[in-house]
């Protein structure tokens, strides 16, 4: 039992409204966009989250890696 929480803790990666807000959020704090982005780009949220979404999973707003 240890370890299947030890590893749905290590799984976990937060409470979220939707995919947009989790690709979002994740991949800022992980430094995967430039901070010199320039203005006129910009990210197409929902094609992001889509393509994310198959290296994690949600369960009523909750995200957890595959």
């Amino acid at each position: 039992m240890e370890d299947l929480l030890n590893s749905l803790s290590d799984s976990y990666y937060g409470e979220y409204d939707s995919d947009e807000d989790f690709a979002q959020t994740t991949l800022e704090q992980e430094g995967s966009i430039p901070e010199n982005l320039p203005f006129y780009i910009c990210i197409d949220w929902e094609a992001t989250a889509r393509h994310l979404m198959y290296d994690y999973m949600s369960s009523n707003g909750y995200y957890f890696r595959n």
